[in-house]
């Protein structure tokens, strides 16, 4: 057993340690020739000038954590230092970081240290003299690095989160836009011992985050590096990032310091906020979210056979719709503002049509941008600016409204697409720009009182979306998922639209539904603010013929991570290809969700030492164990003992005790909730 398999180590470099030590919660600096310490109860960061390196000890951790080899050949040097006036407490300084090529030398970056007392964060900011210099990527400070065997990475890299090994063999390597990571930080942890270091990107729309190889005493590890990108083709306004150390507790402990920094700027706002707003939300709470058949008929068939709550996308006559409501089910609509075709004449601006060229975006080499292209690559979509999104939804949505009784609405790629720029000097954007032009989009569409869903998630959508699609889903390890083409068999290889062959099976097997290198990042944020489920071209049932074993596995991750499925309603979907395979996830799925949609996931840890064996809490008192492994595993939820066999799961909370364990040597599933009761036991 394992009782918190978390922890986490990882970037720095270390100096000298010098003997003055606080004996009070104070922040103290203190230098000896080059080599300076600011230190308070908790951390110890030591700056040697002149090597340029640094070092942090972590005091409860008992853990200095030491930098890899510089990113120039010599270094940088770290110049002028000085400390900083009251009543700041810290250190600043000028080092050369990253190279410009058109000076044939680093750029010069002023950088500040400042290290608060009682605080584990330590606070960085660069900047530079003259902010309009012409810059390209800035590699920041060389990466601190964890060399033990349960050394990992974690981020939500277009995922609820990925562990990535950074000793073993083969060694990860990744370029993270930050502007694109669904939530801004990376973190270092050591598995077994818990300790470890998040990197908290505060000025997050022009940075880069790389997992990158590096050697350390001979051995090859990965480790995170830091660097900045131009705005605007300059470096424009200061930087900053924290380090944040957490002596154990692991990744828990730095999704819970990234909660805690989320709820400080407004981004996490609770449902049980929402919905004072919005009382429909309600509806999405225990909802299947269903494509494919948006008809009476089908609202009906599905009411009859039990389910209670359901997201139907698509439309319907207005009478139809309206019956469809009263059922107790959500209807929606797909919508997209970014992928646009030129106007027809005598038309007006619509969601999917525009002025072209001038309405697309202009990017720095003077060439329209692109978009989404067809897979049989016959229609290319250009990019529509997002300075132009509000006033197309505008139209759109009024006139829907007018007519239509949609109860939501889902807006395509807004969330799921990275920043940009746009040099039309008629509407000119950065990318922070760009992202609060995405912002207003959603917080208009939810104003008109939808319950509102995005394609993927972000942090800074959580404010304004209600429910995501794709979060569950493991990222770019997959087939086309966009373009909802079914894989047949396991051995079928998949070419992109844009060109290159795609991941095989094994890269979806291991990152894209490995229960080993998955964790809930994004849930121990964010769970009791949005309502995650699966990409629709990675749906619960999308992989019946080619997979089927798939299917209860995503269930039991979405038992895990209490969240929801997505299913298919048309030919290719479960409701028609094995109903009782869509039942059934609905049942053991949603009926959980909606006991606990509103409450924070407070922990995840593995139990077992090969992380088959998986454990969630929930702010309300739920617990849930969930067993992925191929031998079934003996549980204690809620006082009671469970034979849990693969995919087998046992929950236990204040509104729900359900289970699928072996009773007899037959899988048994239970579910009991005050308005429910299942059972298959014969």
């Amino acid at each position: 057993m394992i009782a918190r398999s978390l922890a986490v180590r990882g970037l720095f470099s270390l100096l000298v340690l010098l003997a003055v030590r606080p004996s009070t919660a104070d922040t103290r600096v203190s230098h000896r020739e080059q080599d300076w310490v600011v230190e308070n109860e908790h951390l110890r960061v030591c700056v040697g000038a002149g090597a340029g390196t640094l070092a942090v000890e972590d005091k409860a951790a008992g853990h200095t954590w030491r930098q890899a080899g510089g990113e120039a050949k010599s270094g940088p040097r770290f110049r002028n230092v000085r400390e900083l006036a009251a009543p700041a407490s810290g250190i600043a300084f000028e080092a050369g970081f990253g190279w410009s090529r058109s000076e044939k030398k680093p750029y010069v970056l002023q950088v500040t240290l400042t290290l608060a007392a009682g605080s584990r964060d330590l606070k960085i900011e660069a900047d530079m003299a003259q902010r309009k210099t012409e810059i390209e990527n800035v590699a920041f400070l060389d990466p601190l690095v964890l060399d033990t065997p349960g050394a990992v990475a974690v981020v939500a890299d277009y995922s609820d989160g990925h562990l990535y090994p950074l000793t073993q063999p083969p060694i990860a390597e990744r370029w993270l836009s930050v502007s694109r990571l669904d939530m801004p930080w990376i973190g270092v942890c050591d598995l077994q011992k818990g300790f470890g270091y998040a990197i908290l990107v505060e000025t997050t729309d022009d940075a880069y985050l790389q997992l990158r190889k590096t050697k350390v005493a001979g051995r090859e590890l990965a480790a995170p590096v830091l660097g900045w990108t131009p705005s605007k083709k300059e470096f424009s306004y200061p930087r900053r990032v924290i380090y944040h150390f957490a002596a154990s507790g692991g990744y828990v402990a730095l999704a819970k310091r990234y909660r805690a920094y989320a709820k400080e700027h407004g981004l996490v706002v609770p449902f049980a906020e929402k919905l004072k707003n919005n009382p429909n939300l309600e509806r999405l709470f225990g909802a299947p979210d269903v494509w494919g058949d948006a008809s009476l008929k089908f609202a009906r068939q599905a009411k009859e056979a039990g389910v209670e709550k359901m997201i139907i996308h698509g439309r319907s006559s207005p009478a139809d719709m309206k019956a469809i409501n009263e059922l107790g089910y959500l209807t929606s609509e797909y919508d997209n503002y970014t992928d646009i075709l030129p106007i027809e004449p005598g038309k007006e601006v619509d969601a999917h049509h525009d002025h072209l060229p001038g309405a697309a975006v202009l990017k720095a080499d003077g060439q329209r941008m692109t978009a989404w292209l067809t897979f049989d690559k016959k229609t290319q979509y250009l990019k529509r600016c997002p300075a132009l999104w509000m006033p197309a939804a505008e139209k759109v949505v009024s006139k829907v409204l007018s007519s239509h009784p949609y109860l939501g609405r889902f807006i395509d790629v807004t969330t799921a697409e990275d920043l940009y720029e746009c040099y039309d000097p008629e509407h000119p954007l950065t990318r922070a720009q760009k992202r609060e032009c995405g912002e207003k989009l959603l917080a208009y569409v939810r104003s008109r009182g939808l319950v509102t869903g995005g394609e993927h998630g972000i942090w800074w959508s959580v404010p304004h979306l209600d429910y995501i699609e794709g979060m569950m889903s493991g990222g770019s390890y997959s087939w086309p998922a966009g373009h909802l083409i079914h894989p047949k068999s396991k051995d079928q290889e998949f070419t992109s639209p844009w060109g290159g062959k795609l991941g095989k099976w094994e890269a979806y097997a291991k990152w894209g539904i490995g229960h080993e290198n998955r964790v809930p990042l994004w849930e121990l944020v964010f769970h009791d603010c949005l309502v995650s489920t699966w990409y629709w071209g990675d749906s619960s049932d999308f992989l019946l013929d080619a997979a089927p074993e798939v299917t209860p596995k995503k269930d039991a991750f979405n038992i895990l991570y209490g969240t929801i499925p997505i299913l298919w309603a048309n030919r290719e979907g479960a409701w028609r290809k094995d109903r009782e395979v869509f039942l059934r996830t609905y049942r053991n799925t949603c009926k959980l969700h909606e006991a606990i949609a509103a409450a924070e996931m407070t922990s995840h840890e593995f139990v077992t030492a090969d992380r088959a064996v998986q454990r969630t809490r929930f702010a309300d008192g739920t617990e849930v164990v969930v067993n992925f492994g191929e031998k079934p595993h003996a549980a204690e939820v809620g006082g009671k003992r469970y034979e849990l066999p693969q995919n087998g799961f046992a929950v236990k909370g204040p509104k729900i005790e359900q289970s699928l364990a072996l009773v007899d040597g037959r899988p048994v599933t239970t579910i009991r909730t005050p308005g429910f009761q299942y059972t298959d036991a014969k």
